[in-house]
């Protein structure tokens, strides 16, 4: 078929911002449960959560009926919200962040009747009716006067309790600092419910760091293991790993065993996760040597031992952004573990050789929430052709299963495959990033003219890209613009020094290497330069306004729940989990004030000269609404006009869950760059 020639910018598509809203996000926490794989999975239609599981039969459905959406609000961005195992469950509602526990566990449907065509019946496992009513574990918080939550729960020692890290806020009717007022701890739930009405049945079993993740119980239960790091510290800067022995159902002296900070910068460790490889040992992901390698942690002898049994010049580790999430398991075939150095591979590792094996070698991406057990784990994979899914794999074999059968879409010829490449920067540092080039099987644009190119900034900022089908950039590059997604120094997947290159440098380095990026590809042929814009949230959205202030190489930008001043952006304006985060992406508030007002888009607002538009969440803590309020306020007092939009959503937080608040703002992309980047 010969395609039409059309202006870049000017092709009818078939994708919609609408269809584009109504795609589930990613599934998220993956687990084996005997024969059953049971995961997360995001419903844009009701902006909640669901409990999912596939069975031997191979179909697919609900754990829990309808009004039962799961999920915590555990540092703000969630934790692991449950533990199943084939007698029982135990997960967090997010409607009001108690625990829950199921003991009528879900089973294969029998054969169906294939002599006639039926509705499910009332019993059927197929019918939400039949899900199980669960019953509370834990009590409701006092209305007005904590707020509670419970994460990356486990099986206590006796096999009648759960094990969880508990959350507890302290509210204010004032806007104080949340650090004072948030304590975390493990605490022990009776499953017998007895802590559903009397708070006191709850037990404390550790407390040793402001924040806590990844509890883990030894398999003789004489040892409990947990990762802990404290302000103003992120966790990708340094955590500790604690070992504790159980004494009457009491974690007792406890010691650090790997990680930690000896004296500040360059002496720094961050363990991002640890499980047991059998009674006296633990193998655990930290970066002594710049990259999150596999280190085997004895604790058999006198002193502890902390080995790298797989040391590699590639990052094998994650940011701990979210309570218990994991880059690896330990099987009876191997640890199987992420490793990343851009592309990603799935491997296991053999302890008595030291080989490892491809076991998704058509996969290149995998989420940091890899389970498993003896003989199977499970992850959340994707690829440059293939969107988010389960995967379930025998290690043994390496047989793989797709846990959801990929729906046809009927729109793939609009879809852009997704190219990794890289720029040199200042320094030597080689820029990665990921090229979604236009793409339409109908049109093709004038062979004379590069296409209009938006540079995508990823949030975080301590994260990374994906190069995957993105339905996302496909409402963009269908019509004839390119994308470029760009993992900037502070990104991770690097190492640490590629991150590091972020310290103190937040709103300079991450501008430079985002226009970088856009040089490179105009450089290329691959961009106009005179029709490039910048989109981005959360700290891609300061980016996106760092980048309209202190650079003339973008035409028009659209900004999602940003941070705008970075001078307000501590303490009691954002969530304890960020509230010293400032003080490693710029320096001190007190002592930094020239640092701070030299990088801050809203106090340069007057050199905004680009039209954006700003996205907002009116029940956001983490980038309060202040933050984006303040700064089209400033913008429009100097050069009237020039936000072209600026949607503020009640009911929705960092990060937008509802499919309308999603087509709103998609929609007002396309009108953006149709209007500043369009032929």
């Amino acid at each position: 078929m010969t395609k039409a020639e059309k202006p870049y910018g000017t092709w009818p598509s078939p994708i919609t911002a609408e269809d584009v809203a109504a795609i589930p996000g990613a599934p998220q926490w993956p687990s084996v449960v005997g024969e059953q794989t049971w995961w997360c999975a995001p419903d844009p239609a009701t902006a909640t959560v669901g409990l999912m599981w596939r069975g031997t039969d191979g179909v697919v459905r609900p754990v829990l009926g309808p009004g039962w959406p799961v999920g915590n609000k555990a540092l703000g961005y969630g934790g692991r919200p449950y533990l199943a195992t084939p007698e029982f469950a135990v997960f967090s509602r997010s409607s009001d962040q108690r625990l829950y526990l199921i003991t009528d566990m879900p089973a294969d449907a029998t054969p169906p009747d294939t002599t006639a065509a039926a509705e499910p019946s009332a019993d059927s496992p197929d019918s939400p009716d039949s899900a199980p009513e669960p019953t509370p574990l834990t009590p409701a918080d006092p209305e007005g006067v904590t707020r509670t939550n419970y994460s990356d729960p486990i099986l206590g020692p006796s096999g009648t309790e759960i094990w969880a890290i508990r959350e507890v806020t302290e509210l204010t009717e004032e806007l104080t600092d949340p650090a004072p007022r948030t304590k975390r701890d493990v605490v022990a739930i009776p499953l017998s419910g007895a802590a559903a009405d009397d708070p006191t049945a709850l037990r404390v079993v550790a407390r040793s760091h402001h924040f806590l993740s990844t509890i883990r119980l030894s398999p003789d239960r004489t040892r409990l293991a947990w990762l802990g790091w404290n302000h103003p510290a992120m966790p990708w800067e340094t955590t500790d790993l604690m070992v504790a022995s159980i004494v009457d159902g009491v974690a007792v002296a406890q010691a650090r065993v790997l990680g930690g900070d000896e004296g500040g910068v360059g002496t720094q460790v961050a363990v991002a996760q640890a499980e047991w490889a059998d009674a006296d040992s633990l193998y655990a992901l930290a970066d002594p040597d710049g990259w999150w390698n596999l280190f085997r942690v004895d604790l058999a002898g006198d002193e502890t031992a902390a080995t790298n049994v797989f040391p590699t010049e590639s990052e094998c580790g994650h940011p701990i952004w979210r309570v218990g999430s994991t880059s690896f398991a330990v099987t009876d075939a191997g640890v199987v573990l992420r490793r990343s150095l851009g592309a990603e591979t799935l491997i296991r590792w053999d302890p008595e050789t030291g080989q490892t094996t491809d076991l998704a070698p058509d996969w290149t991406e995998f989420a940091n929430s890899v389970s498993g057990t003896g003989t199977a784990i499970v992850a959340v994979a994707a690829s440059p052709t293939e969107p988010s899914t389960p995967l379930r794999i025998d290690v043994a074999s390496r047989r793989l299963t797709r846990c959801v059968e990929r729906t046809e879409y009927p729109h793939e010829a609009w879809v852009s495959r997704p190219e990794r490449r890289h720029v040199e920067v200042e320094g030597g540092w080689q820029v990665p990033y990921i090229y979604y080039p236009p793409t339409n099987p109908e049109y093709q644009g004038p062979s004379e003219v590069p296409p209009p190119l938006l540079i995508d900034v990823h949030g975080g900022p301590t994260s990374g890209t994906v190069a995957t089908r993105y339905l996302n950039f496909a409402l963009f590059t269908s019509r004839g613009y390119a994308v470029a997604t760009v993992d900037y120094g502070g990104s991770t997947g690097y190492g640490r020094a590629y991150r590091d290159r972020l310290r103190h440098t937040w709103g300079r380095t991450d501008v430079e290497d985002s226009v970088a990026v856009a040089r490179a590809l105009a450089a290329a042929g691959l961009a106009d330069p005179a029709r490039t814009g910048i989109r981005g949230g959360s700290a891609g959205g300061w980016t996106t306004l760092a980048a309209l202030a202190h650079s003339d190489h973008f035409a028009c930008g659209t900004v999602y729940f940003p941070i705008s001043d970075p001078a307000s952006w501590y303490d009691e304006q954002t969530h304890d989990f960020e509230s010293r985060y400032i003080h490693y992406l710029v320096g001190d508030p007190d002592q930094d004030t020239e640092r701070f007002a030299r990088v801050s888009p809203l106090a340069h607002a007057a050199e905004i000269t680009a039209p954006f538009i700003m996205l907002q969440g009116l029940d956001d803590v983490i980038c309060r609404p202040d933050q984006a309020d303040r700064l089209v306020k400033a913008v429009e007092a100097v050069n009237p006009g020039l936000v072209r939009a600026y949607h503020r959503f009640p009911g929705e937080g960092h990060g937008f869950r509802k499919d309308e608040t999603m087509t709103v703002c998609l929609q007002a992309e396309l009108d953006l760059y149709a209007s500043v980047l369009g032929a």
